[in-house]
């Protein structure tokens, strides 16, 4: 029905009002319509777990002496419902304590003491539809002092350097497949960081006699990689788009400078409605 008829029928309508009003009776008419709306949020969930049942993930060691290594491993999951863009890591460390007894105690400071630890290496899966090569997050030696500080950026592969150009991303936005960028939950994935890290040898001798690293014995410090999963953009989802979940799981285009729809590509399943001077028509 056009809207002229629907105009039409209502000022009949009102006429017909008046005259039964005039016979001393009261008459009308009503119908009412309802549209029943759900929101709900999805999820965002990072964990971080064992990649086996055997492998420890944190660095908690004592008794160091330069010449020492650790390696470590852990699994990055995506446990929620909404994909996630990146998983961004910086390095933080707190209660350094230097040992007042040990040669030259009391002159060392937090960032001196972490200039001795190096990362012999630092690698994540690559996505490959056979198998998931492991690539190198740096391109030169990095240390412990310089994660905490931010001076490693220059040393970071472009690859995994965050998307704010200060921190690490540890979920590659590069993959071949664009649909395993980042860390999606449809298809399944998940991203294997493995890390080693080296008291270094320093043999320098400044007085001739004694090691320079001397100084170091007994100190210790706490540091942490302090982990952010990011989403990606949000969706458009247009007038004539079905109902149902809107389509996080998987956004490998969404790189936050377009807003990306979840309009169905093919053509016999929906079209867009047409748009006159910036406004939808939904009444031909």
């Amino acid at each position: 029905m056009s809207i002229k008829k629907k105009l039409g029928l209502g000022v009949a309508s009102a006429v017909l009002g008046v005259s039964l009003v005039g016979g001393g009776t009261w008459a009308a008419f009503n119908d009412t319509a309802t549209i029943n709306n759900h929101f709900a949020s999805g999820t965002l969930d990072l964990e971080v777990g064992k990649n086996h049942p055997s492998h420890q993930m944190n660095f908690d060691l004592s008794n160091m002496k330069p010449g020492d290594s650790v390696q470590r491993i852990f699994k990055l999951n995506n446990a929620g419902s909404i994909a996630i863009k990146e998983v961004l890591l910086d390095v933080t460390a707190k209660n350094f304590v230097d040992d007042l007894v040990a040669e030259n105690g009391g002159q060392n400071s937090k960032s001196a003491f972490l200039s001795q630890f190096v990362i012999n290496f630092a690698s994540v899966d690559g996505e490959s539809a056979s198998w998931e090569p492991r690539n190198n997050v740096f391109t030169s030696e990095v240390t412990l002092a310089e994660l905490v500080d931010g001076s490693f950026v220059s040393k970071v592969n472009p690859t995994y350097l965050g998307t704010d150009g200060t921190r690490i991303n540890l979920a590659p936005l590069t993959a071949a497949d664009s649909q395993y960028r980042g860390i999606p939950v449809n298809p399944t994935d998940s991203d294997a960081v493995f890390i080693e890290i080296e008291y270094k040898n320093d043999l320098t001798k400044t007085d001739g006699k004694n090691y320079d690293q001397n100084k170091y014995q007994g100190d210790k410090v706490d540091f942490f990689f302090n982990l952010e999963a990011t989403q990606w953009a949000g969706v458009e989802v247009d007038t004539n788009d079905p109902n149902g979940s809107v389509n996080n799981g998987i956004q490998g285009s969404a790189d936050d400078t377009t807003t990306p729809t979840t309009q169905p590509s093919n053509p016999s399943v929906g079209t867009p409605a047409p748009v006159y001077n910036g406004n939808e028509v939904v009444d031909n």
